[in-house]
């Protein structure tokens, strides 16, 4: 009895060739980072990193079509303006916005502009405070944290536990201000 025997037969358009897999890999590490720059809002690396795509892997037609549909959304979302606050609370808001993500100079407009709307808002008077602590400058957190406490006593409870004034922690007017009973 005769054993069968297989015959192999190697198609070499079925095996891409290891640099065509390179390739593909290189392509789709961009793709990757093209995406990833999109989900931290930042369109213009993601736009360069699809438009590379584009340019560089004209093999890699699905992938092409696709890094097309987002260099679009790139555009699209680079070319938006942001919008401007127009009432007071919208100022306060954007300035609390601008300091959670530690861009203190344009919280400080922010919170200024949101001040001259109404100069005795104990809120605006200690984010700014807490904004200026961050910042460095000492004299005006603590004259604008003097306010926001004459204006709501617990203001200086809040400051008493709260990590933004740790630049002062150390200060002599700021302990007595916010400890007067051991001043």
């Amino acid at each position: 009895m005769k054993k069968a025997t297989k015959k192999t037969v190697k198609s070499t358009a079925a095996a891409p060739t290891p640099n065509s897999w390179e390739f593909q890999e290189k392509a789709l590490k961009e793709f990757e980072r093209g995406v990833m720059a999109i989900g931290k809002q930042n369109y213009t690396g993601a736009l360069e990193h699809f438009q590379s795509i584009v340019d560089g892997f004209p093999n890699e037609k699905e992938l092409i079509d696709r890094a097309q549909v987002y260099i679009r959304i790139c555009k699209s979302m680079s070319d938006r303006k942001p919008p401007q606050p127009k009432r007071p609370e919208e100022y306060f808001y954007y300035g609390v916005m601008k300091a959670n993500d530690a861009e203190y100079d344009e919280a400080v407009k922010y919170l200024d502009r949101a001040l001259e709307a109404d100069p005795k808002d104990e809120k605006v008077h200690y984010v700014l405070a807490s904004t200026l602590a961050l910042k460095g400058n000492r004299q005006d957190a603590l004259k604008h944290l003097r306010e926001a406490v004459e204006l709501n006593v617990t203001n200086r409870v809040y400051a008493r536990n709260d990590p933004d004034f740790e630049p002062l922690r150390e200060d002599e007017e700021f302990m007595n201000l916010i400890h007067p009973e051991e001043a």
